[in-house]
């Protein structure tokens, strides 16, 4: 007898694995830039604190909301390490007093009034991710400014897991701080100018050293300084060297200089051991009050009392 073997054929239906679900459906992909002047001035007047530059990066950063449904990791690599002004976004740059901050503005019309531009530990989000489409630079003086330079380049990249695509701000060139130099001459009318004491008698010497004092000014005009120093140069008197000469016909007689800082008179000696007096610029202006006397060196005779002092500034 034969027998029959029936063959079944089955067919068997395999899972294959659906594509893998992306993170987001679009990420950031621009690059903005700020180009600034090459070089900036800084006033030694400007108050520390106060804003020297603002600037809009430019080119185009798309206005989107990314859909991610599912988590994905981003993060922030800045330029500058989190050493920030106290109290404040605003960052130590290369150059000492110069802080910068940066505004943004994300595509669902909120602002980042002042984003972090150090680098961070990676984010994990998810949903609806807003974009970047604007970026402002924010230079103040935060100190004394030194002359320096921040280097082109990057100062904020924006990164996400899984993707190439970056969004950048960049600074397209270098620019260069500088503190402009000081500048202080005599005001005009003392370049040359002849001061006139009083009249005195011989017999005013009878009992004092000095008489006839007479007060007076020097003025400096300055630009972005901060103290003036004045000093004095001119031929001692014989019998005093602390005195300037004099050139006139009385014997007995010197010229005696003396400064009013703070209301205390102090000789001005004409042997330049102490002939110099620094005040400070206000108003940009170095007010240095001074007074003139006839002093007495020796016996006092009739006559006219001539005398030269010469003065010459320096600044900072």
């Amino acid at each position: 007898m034969k027998h029959s073997i029936k063959l079944v054929s089955t067919l068997l239906t395999l899972g294959l694995p659906m594509a893998a679900q992306a993170y987001c459906d679009r990420y950031p992909d621009s690059t903005l830039t700020l180009n600034m002047p090459a070089t900036i001035t800084v006033p030694d007047s400007l108050p520390v604190g106060s804003l020297i530059a603002s600037q809009a990066f430019s080119g185009v950063s798309p206005a989107f909301i990314a859909n991610c449904p599912v988590a994905v990791r981003r993060w922030f690599i800045g330029r500058y390490p989190d050493h920030r002004y106290p109290g404040s976004l605003v960052y130590r740059t290369e150059v000492p007093g110069i802080g910068l901050r940066i505004s943004m503005t994300w595509a669902d019309g909120t602002s980042a009034a002042y984003f972090a531009i150090h680098t961070q530990p990676t984010q994990q989000v998810y949903g609806k991710i807003p974009s970047f489409t604007s970026a402002t630079a924010h230079f103040y003086k935060m100190a004394p400014v030194t002359t320096g330079t921040i280097p082109a380049g990057n100062i904020l990249e924006y990164r996400w897991i899984h993707t190439p695509e970056v969004f950048r701000l960049n600074l397209g060139n270098s620019v260069r701080f500088v503190r402009p130099a000081a500048t202080c001459d005599l005001a005009a009318g003392d370049v040359n100018r002849t001061i006139t004491l009083p009249a005195v008698q011989l017999h005013d010497f009878d009992s004092a050293i000095s008489a006839g004092a007479h007060n007076f000014e020097l003025t400096a005009n300055c630009t972005d300084a901060s103290s003036v120093t004045f000093r004095f140069s001119g031929t001692p008197a014989a019998e005093d060297d602390w005195r300037f000469a004099n050139t006139g016909t009385a014997r007995g007689i010197g010229l005696a200089l003396y400064s009013r800082i703070g209301g205390v008179n102090q000789t001005i000696r004409a042997n330049g051991t102490d002939s110099a007096r620094t005040v400070a610029v206000s108003g940009n202006r170095a007010i240095l009050p001074l007074g003139a006397a006839y002093h007495k060196n020796g016996a006092v005779s009739q006559g006219t009392l001539a005398s030269t002092a010469t003065v010459s500034i320096s600044y900072n």
